[in-house]
């Protein structure tokens, strides 16, 4: 079902749906100017956390808790380099944009390559239609 999700596409939203603070961090530009592990742990429970609510992680067939994904997406993010957040935190947005999409590729690339992407539906709550979404089609 990995083709049915735009991971990708989803952490490029969430890089415009992170807090300024969070980013400032990973490009050291907060007010300690320098670079804040604290932000690539939110920022990769912020991304993980909102993958959730369509997919779950699984690793050579077994389900991987989030805390997991969130470590191995925390290590993935503080593998880039600063010079990539310092571009995301910069006043040209195309720039940016093009730094955001670059960033994005490479992690849903590694999050793919080290876990199976599960269908899994947060509310989906059965065929009866019992859930906020009603029944699945």
């Amino acid at each position: 079902m990995a083709s049915a999700h735009d991971i990708e596409g989803h952490i490029f939203i969430r890089f415009a749906l992170v807090g300024r603070p969070v980013l400032n961090g990973l490009a050291g530009k907060g007010q300690r100017r320098r670079r804040d592990p604290l932000s690539a742990t939110l920022f990769a429970r912020d991304i993980v956390g909102s993958l959730r609510r369509q997919i779950s992680f699984s690793r050579q067939g077994q389900p991987a808790d989030d805390a997991t994904v969130e470590e191995f997406l925390r290590e993935a993010i503080w593998q880039i380099p600063t010079e990539s957040f310092v571009d995301l935190v910069g006043i040209d947005a195309g720039r940016r944009d093009k730094t955001k999409r670059e960033v994005s590729k490479a992690l849903a690339a590694k999050l793919m390559a080290e876990f199976e992407i599960v269908d899994d539906p947060a509310f989906y709550h059965g065929h009866a239609g019992t859930g906020p979404l009603g029944p699945k089609a």
